[in-house]
């Protein structure tokens, strides 16, 4: 059973007393007493008459205060029951073992300050105690920024162990000392680690904190009775349950609008807002500025946009990307090659050699050069309303070496008029523009047949009567009049393929296609009668946009159903020389896929729903349209509709996989210095402490790096 509709109490509408719920009211007229709830036009009429027999009598103006109505908004709220469990707070529970760093460190400074300050064998006993005390606290120490298992946060305390081991067994009593020293020195280095990890993913966990502030705790949804309300956790909607958002309130769940309409913002925290209907899809977070709506729920919890991209790193080991497998391997398969490693350097060099080793091996660094620079580039590209349905998304959109852009609605507004009309036979322009638009009236949907009918309505086109309209995909439309003559209305081809002659108009087309516009043959009764010239006006950010994915190095090439000479007149404008056109819808999905099968990663920028088949053709579909869809899921979506942000999506996964790869080659370079040093025994387990956390610092600081290219590279908008 579906949650019932919201509703208000009823209210008599003041010109003829018919009850009128307030939320589907047909006028509303706001007078300086309050609303007036009226049935439609008619009543409205009236009342402006003064028919008003069922409004309130109006009095001489009085001294007393004038009572305020409430408004709608208000209306709601006052009908909202808030349920129990919904206002909870949570408390910021004590996690264990939050003081083990602080103890590690001062376990580490005590043992070198005794062992120097206080010469003495008993001494040099208690010391070695104190780092096998120091490297248990160390090992039990949780690194909850990069997730590391237990497995990876033993190996460098093992690593102190064996150099306490490695300086016991010293038979002089000063290098015995001095070997201790350097496993203090080491031990301090290996507990400065999670002050490193803390301080360096500050601006990840305040970027991820940013965005989780977005979401409301709370959402209002219907109950069984018509006119009250209840307010619930939001973790507790489920995917097709109602909620009801007002004005000044933020989305719970990403969702489908099914009543209602008004103004809010493009994502969260966005600067700019846009008009919302029924069928938009509204991202858990936004908020309303205007209006109020019902919103149907599609994704909530941990499946909401913005969660997704805050837990972007922590879903990648349930992926099959690369990089997920790298990570798999290292956090679960490591021990295969550092026991074997260890046992060899423990052979070669003694204890000494292992501590060396272990100290010295970056894993944990490894690990944070696959997640920290994900997290960076998932968050700042979900500050910017660009959300990557997942980790391989991310890293395949960072290795896109083609780029396909579907024109109409990526490059161009997506919003056509006729530019011009030229009367080619002896039927009346506007008669002929008055069957077109009856005919384009089965392509309702699309922006040409739209212009089309908008044209014929403002010139006066009269109105006709059509029948057996059919649609031609990528083509035109069909249809007959009521007196059996036939109507065409498309491109040239349309034409050709209906056995109409278009020479007569050959070069008039081919003036227009050089200017860019798309040439619309109107025929009736096999001839040609009219010649439109279409517009489509060009992204005003368009040129920036291909130029940015062109630097990336990255081929750019446009597909487009318009006429080859338009399309590449519109390419020369953006800069770029690769064109497909004229290409049927199905034609451009066989491109795409051509696309990816001459190598490389394919990329696809197009509107989410209508270029749905084009865009699933690619290795990663770029959706300029939130709709929702399960093609989200692993691609990329740009809630703010503009192309220039989702060339900075693509610009954000190059920049992302740049730094992962000099991450990790930071991490061999650390390697082979520490294999070299084991080898040849210049390297000892304080070096070589010092150098894996000096690799974990640089490893670390790229999540701050990288945000700080994207703020100057891919600025938000203002």
């Amino acid at each position: 059973m579906q949650p019932a509709r919201p509703q208000l109490p009823s209210q008599p509408c003041p010109a003829c007393g018919r009850a009128v719920d307030p939320l589907r009211a047909r006028r509303v007229l706001w007078l300086q007493d309050g609303a007036r709830f009226l049935c439609d036009e008619a009543c409205q009429v009236r009342f402006q008459l003064g028919e008003r027999e069922f409004d309130a009598p109006v009095g001489r103006p009085s001294e007393r205060a004038r009572v305020e109505r409430p408004s709608i908004p208000d209306l709601v709220r006052e009908a909202t029951v808030t349920r129990e469990d919904a206002t909870g707070t949570d408390g910021e529970a004590s996690r264990p073992g939050r003081y083990d760093s602080m103890l590690a460190t001062g376990l580490a400074l005590l043992t070198l300050s005794l062992i120097l300050l206080t010469p003495g064998r008993e001494v040099v006993w208690l010391g070695a105690f104190l780092v096998v005390l120091c490297a248990a606290v160390n090992a039990r120490i949780p690194l909850r920024n990069i997730q590391a298992t237990r497995s990876l946060t033993v190996v460098a305390p093992l690593g102190l162990v064996l150099a306490v081991v490695g300086a016991l067994m010293s038979t002089d009593a000063e290098t015995q000392r001095w070997s201790l020293v350097g496993a203090s020195v080491a031990a301090v280095a290996v507990s400065i680690r999670n002050w490193l990890h803390a301080s360096f993913s500050a601006p990840l966990r305040n970027a991820a904190a940013t965005l989780r502030e977005t979401l409301p705790h709370s959402a209002r949804v219907p109950t069984g009775d018509t006119s009250a309300y209840e307010e619930v956790p939001a973790a507790s909607l489920r995917q097709g349950d109602l909620v009801v958002v007002l004005e000044d309130e933020l989305a719970p769940a990403d969702g489908v609008i099914e009543e209602g309409s008004g103004l809010a913002l493009r994502f969260p925290n966005a600067a700019h807002s846009r008009a919302y209907g029924e069928g938009d899809f509204m991202l858990a977070g936004t908020r309303v500025l205007e209006g109020a709506v019902t919103v149907r729920v599609r994704r909530t919890g941990q499946e909401c946009g913005i969660v997704r991209a805050v837990e972007l790193g922590r879903r990648m080991q349930q992926e099959l990307a690369a990089a997920s497998r790298l990570r798999f391997a290292v956090t679960h398969w490591s021990w295969l090659l550092l026991a074997p490693a260890s046992i060899a350097a423990l052979i070669w060099a003694g204890p000494a050699g292992a501590a060396t080793f272990l100290l010295g091996v970056p894993t944990l660094a490894l690990l944070a050069s696959l997640d920290v620079p994900l997290d960076a580039g998932a968050l700042a590209s979900a500050r910017r309303g660009m959300f990557f349905g997942s980790s391989r998304a991310l890293r395949d959109a960072g290795r896109a070496s083609t780029t396909a852009i579907l024109l109409r609605g990526s490059l161009t507004g997506g919003e056509p008029v006729v530019q011009q009309a030229h009367s080619l036979g002896e039927t009346d322009l506007a008669r002929v523009f008055g069957l077109a638009a009856a005919a384009e009236r089965a392509a309702e949907d699309h922006p040409i047949a739209g212009a089309v009918r908008r044209y014929a309505e403002q010139h006066g086109g009269a109105s006709a009567t059509v029948r057996k309209q059919r649609v031609r995909e990528g083509l035109g439309v069909t249809a007959v009049t009521s007196h059996g003559v036939p109507v065409v209305v498309g491109r040239r081809q349309l034409l050709l393929d209906e056995g109409i002659s278009v020479a007569t108009a050959d070069s008039d087309a081919e003036h227009i296609e050089n200017e860019g516009l798309t040439p619309i043959f109107i025929a009736i009764d096999g001839r040609l009668e009219a010649l439109v010239a279409v517009l489509d006006a060009m992204h005003v950010g368009a040129r920036d946009a291909v130029q940015r994915i062109e630097d990336l190095p990255c081929e750019v090439v446009i597909l487009s159903g318009d006429d080859r000479r338009t399309v590449e007149r519109i390419a020369a404008h953006l800069g770029s020389p690769g064109v497909k056109a004229p290409l049927l819808p199905h034609e451009r999905v066989a491109e795409v896929r051509a696309l990816r099968e001459t190598g490389g990663v394919t990329a696809t920028i197009g509107r989410g729903g209508e270029d749905d088949p084009v865009l699933a053709a690619a290795d990663v579909p770029v959706s300029l349209r939130l709709v929702g869809s399960a093609l989200e899921d692993r691609g990329v979506v740009v809630a703010s509709q503009d192309v220039r942000d989702a060339a900075g999506a693509l610009w954000i996964a190059r920049a992302v996989r740049r730094a992962t790869s000099r991450s990790i080659g930071a991490c061999v370079l650390a390697t082979l210095l520490v294999v070299l040093g084991v080898a040849f025994g210049w390297m000892t387990p304080v070096i070589a402490a010092l150098c894996a956390v000096m690799t974990e610092a640089w490893t670390l600081r790229a999540g701050s790096r990288l945000l700080r290219r994207v703020d100057l590279r891919v600025p938000m908008q203002q």
